[in-house]
């Protein structure tokens, strides 16, 4: 039976098979096959990745070598054994916060004081050198104390019993600086002020004493002009390590700027730091100066190699004969 509609009412008709297949010929397509990617997108990507992973290498490679001359140079060490006090010496120990500077972390700097049995005694900051600690070179500070000074000694962040830390040359120059200001607290009636450094810390007392107030002489032991000649000295003239080189220490482009009285020392048979090293940085030097030359010898206790000798020169230093 067939549908009645109401009077007036429109009709709709069901189109045909046929006719549905011509509405969806004419409606538009919105999925079109995905097109493969152009030789040039696909090697536009390749080039992209590559130079990523050329750039992350070249940044590891920057790294790592940043990193690696700072261990190599600075060589920190955590030797720690002895002490005064098992020399039977009265000492303090004293502790300094260093800020952060050179990519190294702020944390405690470790002094110790031996004060000398009248305040006015001449006294002496002494900077060890690298893989070196104050347990290390207590024998060199002791013989300081027992020729009649005053002494301050201090562990560099990354050294001995200071904060663990990776250092760097900044922060070495950071702590010396500090450890100074300390010095001058504790030395208001010393009759002299006086820096000894060994090796590197050569190269941080000149750099110190381009900074500090009231010096009134340098001592350096086992001193060179540049870590750049140290480097070339151990391997070939030919390498451009200037070029190279974060940790410069540049001991030659400062040591025309101090005018303190100045005493170099040297053992000829130095095995780590060439005295030709020595000898160029003493010629350049204007100051009123003295150099002691000792046969022999070695690097670490080139001071045991003439210890009389060694004993009245730094005592010259120090206004005690």
């Amino acid at each position: 039976m067939r549908p009645s509609f109401p009077a007036g009412a429109a009709r709709t008709t069901m189109p045909t098979g046929r006719a549905r297949g011509k509405q969806d010929q004419a409606r538009p397509c919105y999925f079109r096959p995905k097109q493969p990617p152009s030789v040039k997108a696909i090697l536009v990507k390749i080039i992209t990745r590559k130079q990523l992973y050329i750039l992350a290498t070249l940044l590891l490679l920057l790294l790592v070598w940043h990193v690696g001359q700072r261990l190599v140079i600075l060589l920190p060490s955590r030797q720690v054994s002895v002490s005064p006090a098992d020399f039977g010496v009265p000492f303090e120990e004293l502790w300094l916060d260093a800020p952060a500077g050179g990519g190294t972390r702020p944390g405690p700097v470790h002094l110790w004081w031996l004060p000398a049995p009248k305040p006015t005694a001449p006294a002496v900051l002494y900077l060890h050198g690298n893989e070196s600690t104050l347990s290390t070179d207590i024998n060199l500070i002791l013989s300081l104390w027992q020729a009649g000074f005053a002494v301050m000694a201090i562990d560099y962040r990354g050294y001995g019993e200071s904060a663990l830390r990776l250092p760097s040359e900044t922060s070495v120059y950071i702590d010396a600086r500090l450890a100074w200001l300390r010095f001058l607290q504790l030395t208001g009636k010393a009759s002299r002020r006086l820096l000894y450094g060994h090796s590197m810390g050569s190269a941080v007392a000149i750099d110190l004493a381009g900074h500090a107030q009231h010096l009134d002489g340098l001592i350096m032991d086992g001193a060179f002009t540049s870590a750049a000649d140290v480097g070339r000295a151990m391997t070939a003239d030919w390498l451009p390590l200037s070029r190279l080189l974060r940790q410069e220490f540049l001991s030659a482009e400062k040591i025309d700027d101090l005018k303190v009285p100045q005493l170099f020392i040297h053992c000829t048979a130095d095995e780590v730091i060439p005295v030709e090293l020595g000898l160029k940085l003493y010629g350049l030097s204007t100051a009123p100066k003295q150099q002691l030359l000792i046969e022999g010898g070695d690097h670490d206790h080139c001071y045991q190699a003439a210890p009389e000798r060694w004993r009245q020169a730094v005592r010259r230093m120090g206004g005690l004969s």
